[in-house]
């Protein structure tokens, strides 16, 4: 039996929606209002976020790509996943260059300058919004489920496979912590490794370039596509579905229970960043685990599925709203960059954006064809 089959999957996953919502509510939190600097309380609350909200929306993708690549043979399969993934990413990318070239012709054209100087990062990298390299990276995350599902399905160990998950995180740990992550906006990564100033801007120099930015998103991506395999094909799932069964008879008590451990944990170690990698992977469960408590609330219910619903389009637009309007602001408020965003500033002008956005993307799913290749829904 596996988790798609049982009684937990039969159903609408709503627990999974809300934290969608809730990643997307963080994602707009992080980027604020761009280059505005902010205070140390408000810096500790995006940072908290930041742990989250990329990586539970990889881990989900990854969860019903899976489920996918069951019911589709692979020709099928990447078809549905280019047309899904690349068809928004570059339409998107054409309308946040847009947004940049009208900002720059009021604001600070040397930045867009700086920008259309390096169109490799533009096209490959998602440079032309600051949130839009998460397409890519889920393509190239998309394309290596393939062959490691297929790997992992010959190991009948579930130690071996365990071993194999923490020895990811631990990879990608060290990835981090030495400083050859990708760096968003410079569009490289391993830099700290190996040298390639000697040949930059040479064709060399660009082939190295992707193709170790392809390798640090893979490493990136290995740890939740192994932790999907694992809680779907080995005894996992069970245990989840005895403690959402637990998780029935006192729905409320079971939430608190499990939610208040996860905010700790988040907030005590938030300094201790390989603990802070398993974030996710615990906010999953708990999203699969209120599920069902979620679905016997009508209100509830409906807010989590348009949340579910609009929370990919709120992403990619979010952004739209800073990179386009706020060389604006600076143009005819200088004295704005002088400021620190306070606390309670970052949290209205992060909801002012959010709901901006969803509104935005509730109109463009007014019109299939628009929701379709702007949204992918």
């Amino acid at each position: 039996m596996t988790l798609e089959n049982s009684r937990v999957a039969s159903k609408r996953l709503l627990g999974i929606d809300i934290f969608r919502g809730i990643a997307a509510y963080g994602v707009v939190l992080i980027h604020g209002l761009g280059e505005i600097p902010r205070t140390e309380n408000s810096l500790f609350i995006s940072n908290s976020f930041v742990v989250l909200c990329v990586p539970f929306f990889l881990i989900t993708s990854f969860y019903f790509t899976r489920k996918s690549i069951s019911l589709n043979d692979t020709k099928n399969y990447l078809n549905n996943r280019s047309q899904r993934i690349l068809i928004p990413y570059f339409l998107w990318t054409l309308i946040y260059l847009l947004a940049r070239f009208i900002g720059s012709l009021i604001g600070n054209q040397e930045s867009f300058n700086r920008l259309i100087s390096d169109p490799i990062n533009i096209i490959f990298f998602g440079a032309a919004g600051v949130q839009l390299y998460f397409l890519p990276l889920l393509f190239c995350g998309n394309l290596i489920v393939i062959p490691v599902i297929k790997m992992f399905q010959k190991i009948q160990s579930i130690l071996l496979v365990l071993i194999c998950f923490f020895f990811s995180i631990y990879l990608f740990y060290l990835m981090v912590t030495t400083g050859n992550d990708f760096a968003l906006g410079e569009g490289i990564a391993f830099k700290q490794i190996i040298d390639i100033s000697s040949f930059a801007n040479t064709w060399l120099f660009h082939l190295i370039r992707f193709i170790l930015v392809v390798l640090a998103w893979i490493i990136k991506c290995m740890p939740y596509i192994i932790f999907i395999i694992i809680i779907q094909d080995y005894p996992v799932q069970r245990l989840l579905s005895n403690c959402i069964d637990i998780g029935h008879k006192r729905e409320y008590k079971w939430i608190v229970l499990f939610l208040v451990p996860l905010g700790i944990f988040a907030i005590l170690n938030l300094n201790l960043y390989f603990l802070n990698l398993f974030v996710p992977y615990i906010s999953f469960l708990y999203a699969i685990f209120i599920s069902e408590i979620i679905s016997r609330h009508s209100l509830i219910s409906l807010i989590a599925k348009k949340m579910g619903y609009f929370s990919f389009g709120i992403y990619l637009i979010h952004a739209l709203i800073t990179a386009g309007f706020l060389p604006i602001v600076i143009k005819l408020y200088p004295q704005i960059m002088t400021y620190q965003l306070s606390t309670p500033m970052l949290i209205i002008s992060s909801g002012v954006i959010f709901f901006i956005s969803l509104t935005i993307t509730y109109l463009i799913s007014l019109n299939k064809t628009a929701a379709r290749i702007l949204l992918a829904i």
